[in-house]
């Protein structure tokens, strides 16, 4: 009898974390799931293009072109401040290279 109940309580034991990991398998795969379809549907959406955003990178620009008064940067920041002025409608003055 007593063989009979430890083995019962082994048994109940040993199938405890089974469950217990394919629920956590589960979910984990749920999650990631969920996480790619967010960044496919935010790639598709192009979020990361929006007027905010690109004006954002572009005054970091600005900043980083006062610290260093490299020529090329401020080209090619002058080139994105009259795309996002003519895309956004916002008027950012263009950098004075000289």
């Amino acid at each position: 009898m007593v063989k009979n109940e430890t083995y019962l309580q082994l048994k109940s034991t040993l199938l405890a974390p089974k469950n217990m990991v394919s629920t956590f398998v589960k979910r984990a795969i749920i999650i990631g799931l969920v996480g790619i379809a967010a960044i496919i549907i935010l790639y598709v959406v192009d979020v990361s293009n929006t007027c905010p955003i690109k004006q954002i990178n572009v005054l970091n620009d600005v900043k980083k072109y006062d610290m260093t008064k490299n020529a090329e940067l401020c080209d090619d920041i002058n080139n994105r401040i009259i795309q996002l002025n003519n895309q956004c409608g916002i008027e950012i003055e263009i950098l004075d290279c000289g």
